[in-house]
């Protein structure tokens, strides 16, 4: 079911990505960075999809998901507003989610929840026997 959605998914945003350039702003901007921030985490949905669906990742993929989203609705309505806006760390507000909202968070909670769920969701070693079943080894070298 998650890997349709996905496909669909990355299927119709292609088109819709390129029709929001032709949007006037500030609603095709919104469009254009909603539509592209998700088109990344339906890659990773198809990547991650195994025996039918995600196993515990659903939870994270979904949550890495609204808070991209998050993240990039954020910037936009911090737009032109770096003296107005608080900053972080020496960055305007709107940087600074960039930078450690958008970029950096999200590469260690991926990696993070990758490493608690692989045990669990990996390769077991019945899928290795089972290949090994279907796929017996040739006598002239495996080819």
């Amino acid at each position: 079911m998650a890997k349709r959605l996905s496909l669909l998914y990355l299927a119709a945003s292609s088109p819709l990505i390129l029709l929001s350039l032709l949007v006037a702003a500030p609603m095709g901007d919104m469009l254009f960075a909603v539509l592209v921030v998700a088109f990344p985490v339906a890659l990773i949905v198809l990547g991650a999809e195994h025996r039918g669906g995600l196993g515990p990742l659903r939870v994270p993929l979904f949550v890495l998901l609204v808070y991209l989203e998050a993240c990039v609705v954020a910037m936009l309505l911090l737009r032109g507003q770096v003296t107005e806006a608080p900053w972080v760390g020496g960055l305007p507000l709107a940087t600074a989610i960039q930078l450690y909202g958008v970029f950096l968070a999200p590469m260690v909670f991926v990696a993070l929840f990758y490493a608690l769920t692989f045990e669990r969701f990996g390769l077991r070693r019945e899928d290795l026997d089972e290949l090994r079943r279907r796929f017996p080894r040739r006598e002239n070298g495996g080819e």
